[in-house]
């Protein structure tokens, strides 16, 4: 009885020692991903007939909680699509459309309208001074390096028809415009441009396209935090902690079974009061 007891006890010892080792968790290293985006450069100054970048100003930005208190002098950006430049504090003035992502400097703060000016007196470009919606600005409080939008479009007209005409009479002409804004009249589409010293509307190009300005998008971009960049160091100082506990249990274990299996297989004594008969 004592002998089987011996035997089915040690067998069991050593088949859970077996099954701690099997199924024990083991250390596993920790992997996280980061993404940083990178940063777009400033733009610079626009050509004719330069394709649009497609950069869109978050909606979130348009409510954006950096904006600040406005001071004259200072900028407002223009996030909307429907930014009117007003020739008087009237909503029935609208004059064209500022161009999304460019600036208008205050000259005049007020709750409903302020007095805002657009464009410089400086080459070929005539300073306009009007109003907008206050409601339509987000005011910054940084001077943006290219505030408003310069771009330049020929125009080509054309008499189709020369048949009655001299055939040195001048049937085709160009003509350059700076772009302003554009107008909207039901289904169509013009341009506020100024020509010359004069103001007035054409019919909009169908490639008429201009590069939005950045300084905004990456305004927005210098307030976020920097991501954080996962520690591999970690994962690898867990994983060198643990490997050292492991390594003793199984050497432990390599040296236990020997024992085991001596105690188990020893004959047992006899009692010395036993005799052969």
């Amino acid at each position: 009885m004592k002998k089987f007891l011996l035997r089915g006890v040690l067998p069991r010892f050593l088949l859970l020692i077996f099954c701690f080792l099997t199924f024990s968790p083991q250390p596993r290293a920790s992997v996280s991903f980061s993404h940083i985006f990178p940063v777009s450069a400033a733009a610079s100054p626009i050509t004719t007939n330069t394709p649009q970048r497609q950069n869109p100003i978050p909606m979130s930005a348009i409510n954006s909680p950096t904006t600040v208190a406005p001071t004259v002098g200072s900028y407002a950006c223009v996030l909307g699509d429907n930014t009117f430049f007003y020739t008087a504090a009237d909503e029935k003035s609208g004059l064209f459309l500022l161009p999304k992502t460019y600036y208008v400097r205050l000259l005049n703060y007020q709750a409903e309208y302020c007095k805002i000016e657009y464009q410089s007196d400086d080459g070929n470009l005539k300073r306009l001074i009007g109003y907008a919606r206050t409601a339509d600005l987000t005011f910054v409080d940084y001077t943006p390096k290219r505030p408003y939008l310069y771009y330049t479009f020929d125009l080509h007209y054309k008499i189709e028809d020369t048949t009655q005409l001299d055939s040195t009479f001048l049937t085709e002409i160009s003509l350059s415009c700076v772009y302003y804004g554009d107008y909207i009249v039901g289904s169509e589409r013009f341009c506020y441009v100024l020509r010359g010293d004069e103001f007035g509307y054409v019919p909009k190009p169908t490639s008429l396209y201009y590069e939005d300005n950045d300084e905004y998008a990456d305004y927005l971009a210098s307030l976020q935090p920097d991501p954080e960049i996962p520690d591999a160091s970690s994962s690898t100082t867990e994983e060198k902690s643990n490997s050292p506990a492991q390594i003793a249990i199984l050497v432990a274990i390599c040296l236990l079974v020997p024992v085991l299996a001596a105690l188990v297989l020893k004959p047992p004594r006899r009692p010395p009061y036993e005799t052969d008969e």
